[in-house]
């Protein structure tokens, strides 16, 4: 039984890693379109600059701090690979039948081939939105036994975008065309979580319905513990992540053995 799972863990973990190679090979590219990340990180580190001046604050951060938290954030938003998009093709064109039949977990083949990526992407955005933050407003004081709780908010905020990603792309089991989804669910990014600015900051009303959603644990909290690391606000965070990947993962998994009955009794 051992021996069972240790070759189930190592058949995904080598996804992961073909994974990341494959991304690998397109590393210069990585770096190439990151043009776009520096234009955003520019644009509101000036603004930051001129609303804050040297002593203002949003929800306790200063300028500097600011953009160190956008650059988290941005990073996570923009290393998220779009392979919910290959799930959703899949199902709408019914090639995840031949999928089915293979020795593997479905939904675990794409976590893992998610993760590989991810890291990829995740690496080469934070080189160079740190490198620009760095120049821009200097350095920012980490210490290096807190990274290691750092790693693991990082590593459950993607497991989140992962699992809500997902959720969605299954939804094309039911419905022909599920890309509005997925740009109401880019819309309510951008406000729930909290992507340029901490949802600490928001109107109460409105910061409570972010805690109430994923989105926070998945973008700002795992910033804000960077940039203004506190164990009881590690600790708040690491309760959500958790509770948020059990509930989204006991849902996709849920949705997909629901959907699967479709394509058998639709598909014989």
């Amino acid at each position: 039984m051992q021996l069972a799972r240790g070759e189930a863990v190592s058949k995904y973990l080598r996804v992961a890693e073909i994974s990341w190679t494959n991304r690998v090979v397109y590393l210069a590219d990585h770096f190439a379109s990151s043009t776009f990340f520096i234009l955003i990180l520019f644009i509101f580190s000036q603004l930051w600059k001129t609303v804050l001046g040297k002593s203002g604050e949003v929800a306790g951060l200063d300028s500097t701090r600011m953009l160190w938290y956008m650059v988290f954030t941005e990073v996570i938003a923009l290393s998220a690979p779009g392979l919910h998009n290959l799930v959703s093709e899949e199902v709408k064109s019914g090639d995840i039948a031949y999928k089915l039949v293979r020795p593997y977990s479905y939904i675990l083949y794409y976590f893992a081939a998610y993760y590989g990526e991810f890291l990829v992407r995740f690496i080469t955005n934070l080189i160079v939105g740190a490198v620009f933050a760095y120049l821009n407003e200097g350095p920012l004081a980490v210490e290096w036994a807190q990274a290691g709780w750092v790693v693991l908010g990082f590593s459950l905020a993607a497991a989140i975008n992962f699992l809500v990603c997902f959720s969605l792309a299954l939804l094309a089991f039911w419905l022909e065309d599920n890309r509005p989804f997925f740009w109401i669910l880019n819309k309510m990014t951008f406000i729930f979580g909290g992507l340029f600015v901490p949802v600490e900051a928001y109107p109460e009303e409105l910061r409570r319905i972010s805690y109430l959603l994923p989105l926070r644990y998945s973008f700002s909290a795992p910033a804000r513990l960077v940039v203004d690391f506190d164990y009881a606000f590690l600790q708040q965070m690491l309760a959500g992540q958790i509770l948020w990947v059990t509930i989204l993962a006991v849902l996709v998994t849920a949705a997909f053995r629901k959907g699967v009955r479709r394509v058998h009794v639709y598909g014989g």
